[in-house]
């Protein structure tokens, strides 16, 4: 792995002066969907039917902030602002891969893990311990390939240490942040260490969508906390996310992208304000939300709703872009029996409950391989925020999903799915037609 260097001063989130950092490649990659690198066609669609409800005029931008968090104000707060600093870390980090100043590692499971899998969790723990010191994590990774890797380990925890003080100093400033030691990031990284089960505690996926990350495609940072198994606040930070559902077409399905007018002025370096860069919000009976990622932008929380009516013909479903996560064969027949025409949405990520949330899809399906068994980490934030924007997520049986045993999501009944309230028994049935089928 290349060493990068940690002189230089970090980017304002998703501002433009992040998207010159890449490369004219890099560039072109994360506008088009750079993991689609074997696709023949390709053409820019206009924005989906549906997107967040009009802003909140600025008098009532902080009511609307504060209305977000309710009884969970602070913890908000709080979330909102790591799963941001985070965000920075990680496109810098991603413009780092475009470039190929680094590479990604695989760990024993077969997934990818980058240097900013490490560094988001283990600012995202700085920040919650400043306001709530003795809390618990269910977090995805550790840092046995850091402290147990040999040279290799020591250089990639050096260079971990060196981002999370690079970021912690960009964000906080250079007169209070603190200076961090390879020990004290090793004992933030396993903060994330935690069982679970009852009781109050945070959940996080630093990088969810690591493939994705490092095609320099959808991913998203996703921290959650619950108490006793419920949900009580969730934010994910989608940094590639448009603010806008444009879409690319390709030879069987969409991906999120942008017009090729957005993409002449990106490149030509005009300033567009908030083009991409979503920051999806919610707490217990308060709402969903979306903001931007530049919080320089100064645009006030956005209420998000799913899609209020069903209409086969306008309909989209979204879905993992790999086949090997989920049967897209099956998702092609439940949409099939609801009179859903369109190509599949195919998204890497939690980005995937954002667009439900907000309107860009109907309905979001994911049917793994048998045995595979969902981690907590990849559903939670996008859970809560999906039903406070009016959505109903639960297994395949219509369960609701169940938080509290342990690191995994258990009795799970065949695979996820999550779509509008008045549609939901409509998908359960449908669901149990092509099961049937498929079963002849």
């Amino acid at each position: 792995i290349a060493a990068p260097s940690y002189h230089s001063p970090l980017p304002p989130p998703m501002s433009m002066a992040a998207a010159t950092q890449f490369s004219a490649a890099a560039a072109a990659a994360s506008v088009t969907g750079g993991a689609r690198r074997g696709s023949t066609k390709r053409r820019s669609v206009p924005a989906l039917r549906a997107t967040a409800a009009e802003s909140a005029p600025p008098a009532a931008s902080a009511a609307a902030s504060s209305a977000k968090g309710g009884a969970y104000a602070r913890e908000m707060e709080v979330a909102v602002d790591a799963v941001r600093m985070a965000g920075t870390l990680c496109q810098e980090v991603q413009a780092q891969l475009m470039r190929m100043d680094e590479t990604a590692d695989t760990k024993d499971d077969k997934s990818l893990v980058t240097l900013a899998d490490y560094a988001a969790q283990a600012v995202i723990c700085w920040r919650i311990s400043q306001d709530y010191p003795d809390f618990t994590m269910v977090g995805e990774e550790d840092s046995q390939a850091l402290t147990d890797g040999g040279e290799a380990g020591a250089l990639t925890l050096a260079k971990v240490t060196a981002l999370v003080n690079k970021t912690l100093t960009y964000h906080k400033g250079a007169a209070t942040a603190p200076t961090l030691s390879t020990t004290d990031v090793v004992s933030l990284i396993n903060k994330g260490s935690g069982t679970g089960g009852k009781g109050r505690h945070w959940i996080l996926d630093p990088v969810d969508g690591t493939l994705g990350f490092v095609r320099g495609d959808q991913y998203a940072i996703a921290l959650a906390m619950m108490e006793d198994g419920d949900l009580k606040i969730g934010v994910m930070g989608c940094p590639n996310m448009p603010k806008n559902g444009e879409v690319l077409e390709y030879d069987s399905s969409y991906t999120y992208g942008f017009s090729p007018r957005l993409v002449s002025k990106m490149l030509a370096g005009e300033s567009l304000g908030w083009y991409k860069g979503c920051i999806f919000s919610a707490a217990k009976g308060g709402g969903a939300f979306m903001e931007p990622c530049d919080a320089g932008l100064k645009v006030p929380p956005q209420a998000v709703k799913v899609s209020a009516e069903f209409d086969p013909k306008m309909a989209k479903f979204t879905e993992p872009v790999m086949k090997a996560n989920s049967s897209q064969g099956f998702t092609a027949a439940v949409a099939d029996n609801l009179g859903i025409a369109s190509k599949p949405l195919r998204l890497y990520s939690m980005v995937k409950y954002g667009s439900v949330a907000r309107g860009d899809a109907d309905v979001f399906m994911k049917f793994p391989k048998a045995g595979y068994k969902e981690k907590i980490w990849d559903h939670a934030a996008g859970v809560i925020v999906l039903e406070e924007a009016g959505g109903v997520v639960s297994d395949a049986g219509g369960a609701p999903l169940k938080w509290d045993q342990g690191r995994f999501i258990e009795g799970l009944d065949r695979g996820i799915v999550a779509t509008s309230a008045t549609l939901h028994a409509r998908l359960m049935d449908a669901v149990s037609k092509s099961w049937a089928s498929s079963q002849l």
